[in-house]
């Protein structure tokens, strides 16, 4: 949880902070991103675990959105014309449906290997929950019982503080307060060295946690900078 706390005050404080050169729209998705993150958190502490992962993607996807039209009044026309008509409706799903893929392609160019953290990343919260898939009903579905006349089977929607599934929820947080960083700085027109080394720090301060507290799991992945 100071982990969490350390990247929603990071994303707040420093990132979206000050002036920078974006397009009005691309200012307010980014914070749109942010506030969205801050949602899924005060979800995750609920126990809810599987309701974050519709918030986390749909962060990502208003921060990449910025991405696309942070400097380009062509792309945030696209958007802001969404709903006038059938043509606009279409123009506008043509550009945005890949935005996640477009995004993490042109920042994997800037910064080799985080492309595919991003692509993985959305991919999971959709496995996870924010669609219903087999894995966001199945790992929530308790050890069937024999109650005699019935075999009763529970689906479990809120975990306790310090069950698995809450311990994950509080960990993807991680992983998207790191991913909302990234998209977000390589939006910016402006980033500081000193913004930048929090960042990374804030990366391998989530590295540890997940070694420390899911070691087979880094085991099976390996740290970001691999």
């Amino acid at each position: 949880m100071v982990g969490v706390e350390r990247y929603c005050d990071f994303l707040q404080k420093e990132l979206l902070s000050g002036e920078q050169d974006l397009t009005a729209t691309a200012g307010f998705l980014l914070l749109n991103s942010y506030m969205l993150y801050q949602s899924s958190v005060a979800t995750a502490l609920t126990g809810h675990a599987v309701a974050i992962y519709p918030l986390l993607r749909t962060a990502l996807e208003s921060a990449c959105y910025g991405y696309l039209m942070r400097s380009d009044t062509a792309v945030e026309r696209l958007w802001l014309d969404r709903e006038k008509t059938e043509a606009d409706m279409k123009a506008a799903r043509k550009r945005f449906t890949s935005a996640v893929k477009d995004v993490a392609a042109a920042i994997d160019k800037a910064d080799p290997g985080k492309g595919a953290v991003i692509n993985q990343a959305y991919q999971q919260a959709i496995d996870w929950g924010a669609h219903p898939n087999p894995r966001s009903i199945h790992k929530h579905i308790q050890t069937p019982r024999d109650i005699g006349t019935h075999i009763q089977v529970d689906l479990t929607g809120l975990h306790g503080q310090g069950a698995l599934e809450y311990d994950r929820s509080l960990l993807a947080c991680l992983d998207f307060g790191m991913l909302l960083g990234i998209v977000i700085a390589h939006s910016l027109s402006t980033v500081s060295k000193d913004t930048i080394r929090t960042l990374q720090g804030l990366i391998e301060m989530k590295e540890a946690l997940l070694e420390s507290e899911f070691p087979e799991v880094y085991a099976a992945m390996g740290p970001l900078k691999r």
